[in-house]
């Protein structure tokens, strides 16, 4: 056991030992944040028409799923279909992350006030594969859109491959449990079947990318220069782990975020006219 979890096994337990000698008080500052949610809308997509363009920097938080038909669209339209698909995904997770992250520093301000707070923590420590509330607060911090929407369309094929349109998984991420939604990959390895992650809308798909951003040691170096800075020149070179090409990799997303202007997106945000009390 890590000296860092002693400590923090130790002040659960001081805080145990407080709340039998203090009473609880539910309406503690940390709870606020949880007042609030997004009122997010699912669209099953029948067609292009049902998806809705995104034509200012407040974006209506829509669930997209069964995006199949952008290979049928010209170039330069199933582009922008695929943008208007995937910038509600990424701003609704992103605003989830940005809420707990605020909770974190409440409780990093304030230290763990009721039980509530010591399960959350407990919980970002399992889910982020951490016991360590500095690191936590680095893997709870998103990356701009561009990044995002230029990993997106290089993964993907701009929304038009076989796991984006069958399985909603926009990343091409691979499932290793047969316990959860999943579908055999196209290629099979020569001792046993691939498969991939079965999503139910994109907003799901891009929430696991955040995270394996967020767990992966790989992704150690990209973490502590988001913690300095936003700038993309800066932050692309530490995803040359993302894909064995490499160097050739992080070049290709620098490409795609020129050529598309994606950098414009990156001020992009949830609508707050959908931030609803509740």
């Amino acid at each position: 056991m890590s000296d860092e979890r002693k400590v923090v096994l130790v002040l659960l337990s001081i805080f145990f030992v407080v709340m039998i000698l203090k009473p609880y008080k539910p309406e503690s500052d940390h709870q606020l944040i949880e007042q609030f949610r997004l009122d997010t809308k699912e669209v099953i997509a029948q067609s292009p028409d049902d998806i809705v363009p995104i034509d200012s920097s407040l974006v209506e938080p829509v669930l997209y799923s069964n995006i199949y038909f952008l290979d049928s669209l010209p170039s330069d339209e199933a582009k922008q279909k695929f943008i208007d698909v995937m910038m509600p995904a990424i701003l609704i997770v992103k605003w989830q992350l940005e809420k707990e992250l605020e909770r974190l520093d409440q409780i990093i301000q304030d230290g763990i006030l009721d039980q509530g707070d010591s399960m959350l923590v407990a919980n970002w420590f399992d889910q982020y594969k951490t016991d360590n509330l500095p690191t936590l607060r680095r893997r709870l911090l998103t990356h701009p859109n561009s990044i995002v929407l230029a990993q997106a369309a290089v993964e993907s094929g701009w929304g038009k491959s076989r796991f984006f349109i069958e399985a909603n998984n926009v990343f091409g991420v691979w499932s290793y449990n047969s316990d959860e939604p999943r579908i055999p990959a196209s290629i099979r390895r020569e001792d046993y079947q691939v498969y991939l992650r079965k999503y139910g809308h994109i907003a799901e798909s891009v929430m696991d990318y955040f995270k394996t951003i967020a767990r992966a040691p790989a992704y150690t170096g990209f973490r502590r220069k988001r913690a300095e800075t936003s700038d993309i020149r800066e932050l692309l070179p530490y995803l040359d782990k993302y894909s064995e090409r490499g160097q050739e990799y992080v070049t290709q997303l620098m490409t795609m975020i020129r050529y598309n202007d994606l950098q414009r997106y990156d001020n992009y945000q949830i609508d707050p006219a959908y931030v609803v009390m509740d």
